[in-house]
């Protein structure tokens, strides 16, 4: 971590949600002594439990993806082989550390990318190196080999079939019998990442040298190696074998399986070989992954039994200093029971997730001076800043890898800085993500509406039957990441006569993974966009589930379909409001705006100064928005050029920078209510107008149990 003249007191729970009786573990670090901790709601502002002292410390992120064998043969005479892609050269990295007491094996690249092998032990130490080096983005094959007596040790280094090899030899003993550890990707200490792809990496008791090497080169897969080496393989890790597992499986059948350290990125395509198609046998290692800070506990808190559904702070306080960690208190009781409250506000974790710790200084790589999307100045907030500074608290899905790449997994487990409720955007000058979505609670709140409160991964668990007790179910400000039985439970409460307030934009975009071997974290492959992120081709599949990846439109479930509107277009230039149409004051819609006297509603607002900005979304028959749906308004016309269209929007329509508020009735009682824009809620915090009444009289309707 990098030294602050003093530490950064921060914090994270285990779980994003939690149930009134449940016990949640919290990991701090903070300047070295003692601070207060409580559980305040951030709805209400009430304390629930008393401060309680506890002692942080200052705790180190150990950032960069690695495998790790605690224990694996060290043999006299072996190999060391495996296929690798660098990403990026100019820096040494360490391929390979093999280790059996004071014998240790180096395999790196130096910063020109030439092969080196050093083998020390207490009586000396061999060295090699390639005479040319291997190239960014192609595959190479690079093997060391010793054989040992009692008085010399040889040790071998090829690269590729045999072209390039070398070898020396002189007084070392052999490493000791027993077992050794060996780390594929860093040093000790995590020092000197490889930053690429490995593949198939491969342990034998035989000579891999010269000549030998060749015919490696075309078993690029794990049945092929083994075929070919038999029963002289100690341990062969082929990734294939279970895509994006927490350990690599060895597939000898010896079960030296690999840790996967920090959740490298894998369902990623290897070597060709003879196939001529690769296997996805290759993993990617970063010094930027970071999965899971790993920190001991601080304390453990527990959510008092009689909590009523809400949003509670783990607050964190001493030496003029404070941080508060949101924690989602959901209802008591399994699924099938009946919901606590009439009303389910659902909110977007895993979205919160994919922008955890989103860095500015990633997202200026992306728009430059920003002069094509805005009007305003770029003012930073001491968070935001602070991260631009500190990239070990791990990227989120926004950042580009300092390598170059895209990032596909994102982990709660580490502390999420920009997850506050006082978080302002750099963009809007305004509250996003979670801090929108707090004032849409407090404002239901003061409205006098009673709610429970939803993460996605709960609804992500429960499925249809934890939604199907609410009479209304609403999203929060920005549902951009949904995953496939989400998205399966959202439809099934509509088509069963639920009704649904979608009240925010770019809603129900990108097909979203939950491993449940990973259940803090995301995973988002891109594809359809054409755009710096896409994945590499054939490589679109989630490791989570098998699915594919990429936006759900592209999988037969346009958001269209399901909720009327779909993304349309980005900027964050001035924001207008929307214009009503015929379709609002037919006699079956016209309630919607009872008490509204103007023609343009939401002109105003906390962001941009209207509600229809940030992300918005529009109708469009053409991309699934069902027959019937109602246009009550919309913005068309009202967006200057700093409103970008979709990239992959092909729409012979010339208007779609536009957000569209439209109502969508189904058989049994459901509705759809949507308004198309990220910056809704923020018109709806900032007074009592247009967009609350509107909202109320949508609420409100939709609460009773007659049909619309």
């Amino acid at each position: 971590m990098t030294e602050e003249p003093e530490p950064r007191l921060m914090a994270y729970a285990d779980v994003w949600s939690a149930v009134p009786g449940q016990t949640v573990s919290v990991y701090g670090s903070g300047p070295r002594g003692t601070v207060d901790v409580d559980l305040v709601d951030l709805v209400t502002d009430a304390v629930l439990t008393p401060a309680s002292p506890v002692s942080v410390e200052p705790r180190p992120l150990e950032i960069g993806s690695h495998l790790e064998i605690p224990s694996v043969p060290a043999p006299a005479r072996g190999s060391l082989a495996l296929w690798i892609r660098p990403h990026r050269l100019g820096t040494r990295q360490v391929l390979a550390d093999l280790t059996a007491g004071e014998w240790r094996l180096l395999l790196a690249l130096d910063e020109e990318g030439r092969a080196e092998v050093s083998l020390g032990t207490p009586s000396g130490r061999l060295d090699g190196r390639a005479p040319s080096g291997v190239r960014e983005g192609s595959w190479s094959l690079v093997a060391a080999a010793w054989e040992a007596t009692p008085a010399t040790t040889t040790v071998h280094l090829t690269v590729g079939g045999g072209g390039e090899s070398m070898r020396a030899t002189g007084h070392a003993p052999p490493p000791p019998a027993g077992t050794g550890a060996l780390r594929l990707g860093a040093g000790p200490g995590r020092d000197s990442p490889y930053i690429g792809r490995i593949a198939l990496p491969l342990l034998t008791r035989s000579l891999l040298t010269g000549e030998a090497c060749a015919p490696l080169l075309g078993l690029t897969t794990g049945a092929g190696l083994l075929g070919h080496a038999g029963d002289d393989v100690v341990a062969l890790w082929d990734p294939s074998a279970d895509p994006g597992a927490p350990l690599v499986p060895d597939v000898s059948g010896n079960g030296h399986h690999a840790r996967a350290v920090n959740r490298p990125l894998a369902g990623l395509a290897g070597p060709e070989g003879d196939a001529g198609k690769p296997a996805h046998t290759a993993v990617q290692l970063s010094p930027e992954d970071l999965d899971d800070a790993r920190w001991p506990e601080t304390c453990a808190l527990t959510v008092p039994g009689d909590t009523a559904s809400t949003v509670l702070g783990i607050r964190l306080r001493g030496g003029g200093r404070s941080f508060v960690a949101p924690l989602i208190v959901r209802p008591p009781g399994p699924p099938h029971e009946p919901a606590s409250r009439p009303l389910a506000v659902v909110l977007p974790t895993f979205t919160y997730t994919a922008y955890a710790n989103h860095r500015q200084s990633s997202e200026a790589e992306y728009f430059g001076d920003y002069s094509r999307v805005t009007t305003r100045g770029i003012t930073l907030s001491p968070v935001d800043a602070y991260l631009n500074r500190h990239r070990e608290f791990g990227l989120s899905l926004y950042d580009s890898r300092r390598e170059g790449g895209a990032v596909y997994y994102s982990s709660r487990r580490r502390p999420v800085l920009n997850y506050t409720a006082d978080y302002v955007w750099w963009m809007t000058g305004a509250p996003r993500h979670f801090s929108a979505d707090i004032l849409l609670l407090r404002w239901l709140r003061s409205e006098g509406f009673a709610f429970d409160v939803l993460a996605d991964e709960d609804v992500h668990a429960g499925g249809a039957d934890l939604l199907a007790g609410y009479r209304v179910v609403m999203t929060g400000s920005h549902p951009e990441y949904i995953s496939a039985p989400e998205r399966a439970a959202v439809g099934a409460y509509v088509s069963g006569g639920g009704r649904l307030m979608y009240l925010g934009g770019n809603g129900f975009y990108w097909v979203t993974g939950v491993d449940p071997r990973y259940p803090y974290a995301i995973e988002v492959r891109r594809r359809g966009t054409g755009d710096w992120w896409d994945n590499e081709p054939g490589e679109d599949v989630l490791t989570s589930n098998g699915e594919p990846g990429g936006l759900w439109r592209l999988q037969g479930l346009p958001p269209q379909e399901l909720l009327g509107v779909g993304f349309a277009a980005q900027g964050w230039g001035p924001a207008p409001g929307y214009t009503r149409l015929p379709d609002s004051y037919r006699d079956d819609a016209a309630w919607i705006f009872d008490g509204v006297d103007t023609e343009v509603v939401g002109a105003y607002g906390l962001a941009l100064g209207g509600a229809a900005g940030d992300e918005i979304d529009r109708a469009a028959p053409e991309l699934g928005t069902p027959p019937g749906t109602l246009v009550l308004a919309t913005s068309a016309g009202g967006h200057g050029h700093y409103y970008l269209p979709a990239a992959e929007d092909a729409s012979p329509d010339g208007d779609t920078v536009r957000a569209d508020m439209t109502l969508r009735r189904l058989g049994g009682g459901g509705a759809v209510f949507s308004v198309g824009s990220v910056n809704w809620v923020a018109s709806l915090a900032a007074r009592e107008g247009d967009i609350s009444r509107i909202t109320r009289n949508v609420l409100s309707r939709f609460l009773l149990s007659d049909v619309l």
